[in-house]
């Protein structure tokens, strides 16, 4: 068994999993986890500064945002825009036609005009 080591963020005492051996940095509480996490996270930020410069940029400039993206895709595909409205046309239609399963517990509820009590009938 290793040597039971202390936890930077909550200070308890905790014995590291045989697995991990010097590797496990916390007790394994959620809140340790996540402190440590985002200590990993500013660390290599720290020694990438330029990872999300580079690329992101550019295919921004380039592409603009998604809803740009499939602005001018939809102009520029037209064929693309009718199927997808053939198709949306399908599922909207069979969503309606689709009969209510008898062994559903859903229950209709029917309020006639005329009538100030409510009817549930299944």
């Amino acid at each position: 068994m290793l040597p039971r080591r202390r936890c930077p963020f909550c200070r308890h005492w905790y014995h590291p999993h045989p697995r991990l051996n010097r590797r496990q940095q916390t007790c394994g509480r959620t809140e340790c986890r996540r402190q440590q996490k985002q200590k990993s996270n500013q660390q290599w930020r720290a020694e990438n500064p330029d990872y999300f410069r580079g690329a992101y940029a550019r295919q921004k400039e380039k592409y603009g945002t998604r809803a740009d993206y499939m602005r001018l895709y939809r102009q520029q595909h037209p064929d693309y825009v009718r199927r997808n409205a053939v198709s949306v046309q399908k599922w909207r239609q069979k969503l309606r036609q689709e009969p209510v399963s008898h062994t559903s517990f859903d229950l209709n509820l029917t309020v006639g005009p005329e009538k100030t009590s409510k009817q549930l009938s299944q």
